[in-house]
């Protein structure tokens, strides 16, 4: 593990164990509901980028899912839920595998995405969700999440300027964004064989127009408008990208209807954590 990925570890085991005076944890994912707070800001976002990501899975045909890079492994309970699969968690933080473990029951391993410790073709889907932008050797990473899935590789990543990627290295901020993607960045996989399918994701035109404060049905018709401005306009902040190593698993139909109704109404009760204080 080299010295930026040990700074990194290290922040991220401090950020997965803090929790408020009374013992809840301070989540990544919002675990416990739309505005409930005991979680990071920005949560229509991460609503939409889980909106789209079990979107692409009910095209798949699937029966098992690693989420690497999966913090409190929120992505691979709804996953799980959805399509009854058997699911796995895996990260570079230790706490977060434990949070994963105590939150959602979700076997989940700590470990390096450029070393993962599982056999070739392990899972039939590989999900790799807002993580590649902060690894040293992208190449290898994507090596590693094609070598562990036998069927396909789903990836979100941001799409942000050059610009404040290359000041995010400069300055050396642990867990920073140290690559670019745009639609592209993966066609290079097609001379190898893979399909590859992209989509684009949070329209920065829709910033200022919030509807979520009116309720869950208006928060779900903010995450459909920014999907209709995505498909019809040239500007994003996000990428999904599907990587099929099987061609045949992907289909048409889906085997879910996901609405982002569906997903908001994922959340975990806030009771379930006021043993932290006693966490050893």
């Amino acid at each position: 593990m080299d010295e930026y990925t040990r700074k990194t570890k290290a922040w991220l085991d401090e950020r997965f164990k803090k929790c408020n005076e009374h013992g809840i944890y301070y989540a990544h994912q919002p675990l416990y509901g739309m505005r409930k707070g005991y979680s990071e800001s920005r949560f229509v976002n991460r609503y939409i980028i889980t909106y789209q990501i079990m979107k692409a899975l009910s095209h798949l045909k699937f029966d098992s899912l690693l989420d690497i890079g999966g913090a409190e492994g929120y992505k691979a309970w709804i996953a799980r839920e959805l399509f009854g699969v058997k699911v796995k968690n895996s990260d570079l933080s230790e706490e977060a595998c434990k949070r994963a473990e105590e939150i959602f029951h979700i076997e989940s391993i700590p470990a390096d995405i450029l070393e993962l410790p599982f056999e070739n073709d392990e899972f039939d889907v590989a999900l790799c969700s807002e993580t590649l932008e902060h690894v040293t050797d992208l190449d290898k990473a994507i090596d590693e999440l094609l070598r562990v899935a036998h069927k396909a590789v789903v990836i979100t990543v941001p799409h942000e300027p050059k610009e404040l990627i290359d000041k995010i290295i400069e300055e050396q901020i642990p867990h920073g964004h140290i690559h670019c993607f745009n639609l592209e960045s993966f066609d290079f996989l097609e001379s190898k064989g893979y399909q590859v399918f992209n989509k684009k994701m949070i329209s920065p035109h829709l910033k200022k127009f919030s509807l979520y404060h009116l309720g869950k049905k208006a928060a779900s018709l903010q995450i459909w408008l920014h999907n209709l401005v995505c498909e019809f306009t040239s500007c994003y902040e996000a990428i999904l990208f599907v990587i099929l190593k099987d061609k045949t698993c992907w289909r048409k139909e889906i085997n879910q209807n996901i609405s982002a109704c569906r997903i908001i109404n994922f959340t975990v009760p806030f009771y379930y954590l006021n043993y932290s204080k006693d966490r050893g």
